[in-house]
C-alpha cells in the first residue's frame, strides 16, 4: 500500500508542477501584453512630439534656443495624464545636457541615451522600473544625424495593480485545480495501481503454474501473453480455476 501511495504522490507532484508552470507562463504572457499595450499608448504622443521637434530642426531653428519646445512638452503632459515627465537631452558629444524638460526630472539622462543606443533601434522601451515606464526616442536633424534624445516617463501604478490582481486570481485558480486533482486523481490512481498489481500477480502465477483468478486472466493482455509463453513450453502450465 505504501508503494502505491508513493507512486500516486509522484504522479500528482508532476501534475502540480505542470499546473504551476502553466500558471507562471500565463502570468508572464499577460504581463508582456500589458507592457506592449502601454508602450503603444506612450508611443502615440511621443511620435507626435518627435515629429514636431524634428520639424523645428527642418525649419532651421536651434533646439537650445527654441522656447516653443518647453510649451510643447507641457502640452503633452497636460493632454496625457499618464505621462509623468519629458526630457529633451542634447546627445552631441555625449554632453547629457537637458535642453528642455517638463515634469519631475529623471535621474542620469545619459543612462537612457546609452540604453537606447545599445538597442540599435529608433525607440527604446523599459518596463523594469517599479513605478514608471520609460520610452526613449532619437531626434535627427534634416541630414539624418542624431542630435538629441527624447525621453518620456509614464505612470505604471495601474499596470502594477492589474498584475497584482491577476497574480491573486491565478493563485486562486491554481489552488482550486490542485485540490480538484488531489481529490479526483488520487483514488483513481490508487485503483489503477491496485488493478495493475492484481494483473501482474496473475501473470506471475501463470508463469509459475499456480492457481489464478480466471476473471483477472480473461481481462488482461499481460495474462494472455503469459499464457502464450506457457503454451509454448517455456514455463509450467497454470491451473486456471
Amino acid at each position: 500500500m505504501f508503494q502505491k501511495l508513493k507512486m500516486a504522490s509522484v504522479a500528482i507532484a508532476i501534475l502540480f508542477f505542470l499546473l504551476s508552470l502553466l500558471a507562471v507562463l500565463q502570468f508572464y504572457r499577460f504581463q508582456n501584453l500589458l507592457y506592449e499595450v502601454n508602450s503603444s499608448r506612450i508611443s502615440v504622443p511621443a511620435q507626435a512630439l518627435k515629429r514636431d521637434v524634428e520639424r523645428t530642426l527642418a525649419f532651421g531653428l536651434s533646439l537650445q534656443s527654441n522656447q516653443q519646445l518647453k510649451a510643447m512638452l507641457e502640452q503633452v503632459i497636460e493632454q496625457y495624464p499618464s505621462i509623468l515627465s519629458i526630457q529633451l537631452v542634447d546627445t552631441i558629444a555625449d554632453s547629457g545636457n537637458i535642453m528642455w524638460e517638463s515634469g519631475p526630472p529623471l535621474a542620469d539622462p545619459m543612462h537612457f541615451v546609452r540604453a537606447q543606443r545599445r538597442s540599435g533601434k529608433a525607440m527604446w522601451f523599459d518596463a523594469s522600473r517599479p513605478d514608471s515606464f520609460i520610452q526613449s526616442w532619437v531626434i535627427k536633424d534634416p541630414i539624418g544625424q542624431i542630435v538629441a534624445n527624447l525621453t518620456l516617463s509614464a505612470d505604471k501604478s495601474q499596470v502594477v495593480a492589474l498584475l497584482a490582481d491577476a497574480r491573486a486570481r491565478l493563485l486562486k485558480i491554481w489552488l482550486i485545480l490542485c485540490f480538484a486533482v488531489l481529490l479526483i486523481l488520487t483514488p483513481i490512481l490508487l485503483y489503477l495501481f491496485s488493478r495493475l498489481d492484481r494483473i501482474i500477480s496473475a501473470a506471475q502465477a501463470i508463469l509459475q503454474g499456480k492457481k489464478i483468478d480466471t476473471n483477472v486472466w480473461q481481462r488482461s493482455e499481460i495474462c494472455d501473453l503469459a499464457t502464450q509463453i506457457v503454451d509454448s513450453g517455456s514455463a509450467p502450465q497454470a491451473d486456471k480455476r
